[in-house]
């Protein structure tokens, strides 16, 4: 499993500081409330068992790049901001009941039977209800970010994304995967099957080889 390289600490800041600005009162509690009670864990937990980000921090610093790029598409497209954001966090929050993380990285009974996307719209249900008269139309706006940012039906999302903010999560949540896995074979020097001179080893989960720009 290969270790993250930005600071546990330093990414937490990040995080808390993307909150704090978030203008929508109801997302801020409702974000530093589910936060603020897997603390612990969402410091720690990686962000899947293999793919991408599957190391200690790797979660939070999938949620952080998610959150700044989807921000900023936000903002160009006249989306809602702080809605990305909450995407951007909770979107993936149940992978903290999908995973148990330790030495290693396994999943959980839970994990298995019922998928990180049902245990995530579970969290924020709870915490919605937990936050007295809390808006039912923004309740079931932050549940469909959860259950559509797979982006398709084939992928394991129960729908499809019908807001732009939901449009905008799904793509930069797999623009953020895809890309982690391009750099991630593109530095695999001294690797016996990255390939040689100027393309890398075919990649099986991308189903294509890669270009190294500059070498020959």
């Amino acid at each position: 499993m290969t270790a993250g390289s930005r600071a546990v600490d330093e990414m937490w800041e990040q995080l808390q500081a993307r909150i704090r600005a978030v203008a929508n009162p109801w997302l801020r509690r409702l974000l530093e409330s589910v936060v603020m009670e897997n603390a612990e864990r969402l410091r720690k937990w990686p962000a899947a068992l293999t793919v991408h980000h599957a190391y200690a921090g790797g979660l939070l610093e999938h949620i952080l790049k998610v959150a700044e790029v989807g921000q900023a598409v936000a903002v160009a497209y006249a989306a809602d901001p702080d809605l990305v954001l909450a995407g951007a966090v909770l979107h993936d929050i149940g992978k903290l009941e999908e995973l148990h993380h330790d030495d290693v990285t396994t999943y959980t009974r839970e994990g298995n039977l019922i998928g990180h996307i049902t245990l995530g719209v579970m969290i924020v249900r709870q915490a919605a209800s937990a936050i007295p008269s809390f808006p039912s139309e923004l309740r079931a706006h932050l549940e469909h970010l959860v259950v559509s940012h797979h982006g398709d039906r084939k992928l394991g999302s129960p729908v499809e994304p019908m807001t732009t903010e939901a449009f905008i999560l799904s793509a930069v949540d797999d623009l953020d995967a895809t890309l982690f896995q391009v750099q991630q074979h593109l530095t695999q020097d001294g690797d016996p099957d990255a390939g040689e001179g100027e393309f890398t080893a075919y990649h099986p989960r991308l189903r294509r080889v890669l270009f190294r720009r500059g070498v020959r």
